[in-house]
């Protein structure tokens, strides 16, 4: 009866038809692909999605399915690449927007929660256990050239962010930055250096407040 309760709660609210289209369209495994209503999906021709093992679930809600108010959004452009290798939402109004030719990999069993944006422009890595709060922005690109001296400047960078790593609510991840595993950014900050393991950092710009923490 639990199992058949859990099957209906994470199928209710699912946009049947878009689900099939898209699944089939991408040749992804029956069940990887769950697309929840409110969900604006744009997808390439020459685009590739691949889920290795579990769900990606798009619009899904942390509120036993109730009405969504809000649209989440999946476009993937011209010949870019996501690869999911394990379970992961993109909660109410949350969305993933890959350029052309940009690639993200998202290693899986953790979600990106309400309103937050991920912009992909060249390469963004997820990493395992991840948990990305509300109002999130990651984006590995400014979108446009700064001159110093007549010399433009490296607008587009990858973005790296190891297993296990909690983002807090309204946190900025900037181009060309590593968090390392275990690591804890708190609301508010906003990262443009990299992130040792086990560090806790805080502030505009983000500088490490504690060092060897663990959290759960």
């Amino acid at each position: 009866m639990n199992k058949l309760k859990k099957y209906y709660l994470l199928y209710r609210y699912v946009a049947v038809f878009k689900t099939l289209y898209y699944s089939l369209l991408l040749r992804v495994r029956k069940n990887s692909l769950l697309i929840y209503s409110k969900s604006n999906i744009i997808i390439d021709k020459s685009a590739n999605l691949s889920v290795a093992q579990g769900s990606f679930m798009i619009n899904n809600s942390w509120y036993n399915n109730k009405k969504r108010k809000n649209y989440a959004e999946l476009i993937l452009s011209l010949n870019s690449s996501l690869i999911i290798e394990n379970d992961f939402s993109l909660y109410q109004g949350a969305s993933i927007y890959l350029g052309p030719n940009a690639k993200m990999l998202i290693k899986g069993k953790g979600f990106a929660n309400t309103n937050t944006q991920i912009n992909c422009f060249n390469y963004i890595e997820i990493g395992e256990g991840t948990y990305i709060s509300d109002d999130v922005r990651i984006q590995d690109s400014d979108n446009h050239y700064i001159l110093e001296n007549g010399i433009k400047k490296i607008h587009t960078s990858p973005i790296v962010i190891g297993n296990h790593v909690w983002i807090g609510k309204n946190a900025i991840i900037l181009k060309g930055v590593t968090i390392g595993d275990g690591a804890v950014i708190a609301a508010g900050s906003i990262v443009v250096k990299d992130v040792p393991p086990q560090c806790l950092v805080a502030g505009n710009p983000a500088k490490i407040i504690k060092e060897n923490i663990q959290w759960e």
